[in-house]
């Protein structure tokens, strides 16, 4: 019974927009009450196109709790049978228990860092990312309620909808021939040792950056490979930079917003068209990769450590595009 329901995943994030990256630059907080305000839009659009179920991640910070009682006569609205776990791994569980339960869409609430996780257990099960977090190449900044109708409208199956649907890119990183982690937007490998705060902001530490995309909107490490050639979610390749001083045929310094409020100048050494398969050797060691804007894998001696990009990622709506597929086609007077 419970998979012929209309069902949505709820997954927010409520350590996203409160990084080490609102000391070091002018970037956004985004509050717990706006979280949670934000997911009160999202439930109304959602009870509007007669969505039955919603499943929540449960966290610490009891983001959905409003919300959910917004709607407590309109629809089922539960948290997941598991822990309370504050940390990317329960994102990643979370994920994985909504595509069993038969959800037909995930709407997340953070950055780039938060959607990657969230996409390691989602499969195929599209996501709806709202921006909340730093780094946002892969959310969109859109309002809650939009978001909640495009949300109920794919989930329901409304005819036509799914050409709102896009297949994205993503970046594998390969340790002996072994998958080990993935990125959406970026990986960039440093030589810092440790993973620390994980957040990546001083590009001086930055030796070589790999990207699914480089929009001249976005900001972020993107950033710099904007500056060289715009990529977009819908080409079938990415961008290989490496930093530093250079005087190859395609050295150049550019200048590029790798964080709010922070446009340093950023020497480019090399840089070209990473193709799918393409697998690249990372040579730094010591040192980690950070993985959209987090430092996640460690970089140790004796390990074969490759990035390769694949057009098989995520599934993410295009929310605008959803609303206008749900709009009259012809004028009401004709």
């Amino acid at each position: 019974m419970d998979g012929l329901l209309i069902t949505v995943g709820i997954i927010a994030n409520p350590a996203a927009g409160k990084d080490i990256r609102r000391l070091v630059a002018a970037g956004r907080v985004v509050s717990n009450q706006e979280k949670a305000n934000t997911l009160r839009r999202v439930f109304a659009g959602l009870v509007s196109t007669g969505v039955e179920r919603v499943l929540v991640m449960p966290d610490l910070s009891r983001l959905a709790a409003p919300a959910m009682e917004d709607v407590e006569e309109q629809l089922d609205a539960s948290y997941l049978k598991m822990p309370r776990i504050d940390h990317q791994d329960g994102s990643t569980q979370a994920a994985r228990l909504m595509a069993d339960a038969g959800a037909g869409v995930i709407v997340t609430l953070g950055g780039d860092g938060t959607n990657r996780v969230v996409a390691k257990g989602a499969g195929d099960v599209p996501l709806v990312p709202i921006s909340t977090g730093t780094n946002n190449v892969f959310p969109q900044m859109v309002e809650g309620t939009l978001a909640g109708i495009a949300a109920g409208a794919i989930a329901a199956g409304v005819d036509g909808v799914d050409a709102a649907v896009t297949r994205c890119k993503r970046l594998d990183i390969f340790v002996d021939d072994e998958w080990v982690d993935m990125a959406l937007i970026d990986a960039a490998v440093s030589t810092e040792m440790f993973v620390g705060a994980r957040a990546v902001w001083n590009m001086d530490t930055v030796e070589e950056v790999f990207l699914t995309r480089a929009e001249p909107t976005s900001i972020g490490i993107s950033a710099v490979g904007a500056r060289l050639r715009s990529v977009s979610i819908d080409d079938p390749f990415g961008l290989r930079i490496r930093l530093g001083k250079g005087d190859g045929p395609t050295a150049r310094s550019v200048k590029a917003p790798i964080a709010p409020g922070m446009v340093p100048e950023v020497s480019v050494s090399e840089w070209g068209v990473l193709q799918p398969g393409e697998r690249r050797l990372i040579e730094r060691r010591p040192g980690t990769i950070a993985l959209d804007g987090e430092r996640e894998v460690t970089l140790l001696p004796g390990r074969k450590v490759e990035v390769a990009l694949t057009l098989d990622g995520p599934n993410v709506v295009d929310v605008a595009m959803v609303l206008r597929l749900l709009a009259p086609k012809t004028e009401e007077n004709e």
